[in-house]
């Protein structure tokens, strides 16, 4: 059924690319324009630093500092993998995950940490909440600020929950034998390695932003906001902020991540991630975001959870929703091909 369903849905979206040649194709160059904008410029150096210590060692020496054994005990990881969650917290979606992956390739941690680390070492980074998301779309930089306190505590909190579930399970790490490479060859490494990984993340990114343009000429705009914020993060805070919605959704969506982050995160992982698992800590991240932004509305003069926004609105468009069913089940499909695939090339 679910190759059937895959089949169906894959005819259905060249269909719709057929029907709508003109918005799909802006729709990609609008993609294409954030990954040289804004994704590439904000996220690139911190997926070849966050590689880089930890291909480098420079991780195993941050965890043997007194922040770094702290945040280990806070999160019940090895002490190696401190760094990865810093980085994690400050440099945008994939570079926590990328930082953990590398720690998993190197045997500093095992598949059981890892897949625990992974639960919550994904978050927005500061410029996509404080510069896009407050200055650019809401034009208020004070409301990047609080959903971006909203959202690390959010993260924070998570991360903190889950340690008590997996404190059981910790086990020391074997640590790799073989010698460390020399700082340039880490960096190149890392460079290639951030390079390969920012490939695939614009291309998610420019094909979600391709279906989504489409979506907005059969949608309404209140119907797209929803959609592009299960969907793809940046589009979705941006129909969001057209329709004056208030602040905890942002903070909803941005902990949530949308479906083209976690396609760009779970996309090649060398270790097992319960999926479900996966997906409940997103949701939970969003919800606890939400929650956070009433209370630290009171820190931020010139805020409110429920604002409005002054943006001029989009023109309402109604149409049918199975073009969005289809392309939401359809994404799910390939996140469990994913998935599977990562298992299968892991018991080969």
């Amino acid at each position: 059924m679910k190759k059937i369903f895959t089949f169906g849905g894959g005819l259905f979206l060249i269909a719709l690319l057929l029907r709508f040649p003109q918005e799909g194709a802006a729709g990609a160059k609008l993609g294409l324009d954030t990954c040289l904008s804004v994704l590439i410029p904000s996220l690139y150096p911190f997926l070849v630093l966050t590689v880089f210590l930890v291909k480098s060692g420079a991780t195993a020496s941050f965890g043997n500092s007194p922040l770094g054994k702290l945040i280990a005990r806070i999160f019940a990881l090895p002490q190696s993998a401190a760094g990865s969650i810093l980085m994690g917290m400050c440099g945008g979606y994939p570079a926590g995950s990328r930082g953990i992956e590398a720690l998993y390739e190197e045997n500093e941690l095992t598949e059981k940490e890892a897949s625990h680390a992974l639960l919550f070492c994904v978050n927005a980074g500061p410029a996509f909440l404080c510069t896009a998301v407050g200055a650019g779309f809401l034009r208020n930089p004070a409301s990047g600020q609080l959903l971006l306190c909203a959202h690390l505590l959010g993260g924070i909190l998570l991360g903190v929950l889950l340690s008590i579930r997996f404190r059981g399970h910790f086990s020391l790490p074997k640590f790799s034998q073989k010698p460390l490479p020399s700082p340039a060859k880490a960096l190149l490494e890392a460079a290639r390695s951030a390079a390969a990984s920012m490939v695939c993340m614009c291309g998610f990114v420019i094909l979600f932003a391709a279906f989504l343009q489409i979506a907005q000429k059969l949608l309404s705009l209140p119907q797209l906001s929803v959609l592009s914020s299960i969907c793809e993060v940046t589009l979705g805070c941006k129909t969001m902020a057209l329709s004056g919605m208030p602040l905890w959704c942002f903070a909803l969506a941005t902990g949530w991540g949308g479906l083209c982050v976690h396609l760009q995160v779970l996309q090649g992982l060398k270790f097992k991630v319960p999926l479900w698992q996966f997906f409940l800590c997103r949701l939970l991240h969003g919800i606890l975001s939400a929650i956070l932004v009433f209370p630290l509305a009171h820190l931020f003069p010139g805020t409110s959870p429920v604002f409005g926004s002054n943006s001029a609105t989009v023109p309402s468009l109604s149409g049918p929703m199975i073009g969005s069913a289809v392309l939401l089940l359809l994404c799910i499909a390939v996140l469990l091909d994913t998935c599977s695939f990562s298992k299968m090339r892991k018991k080969a």
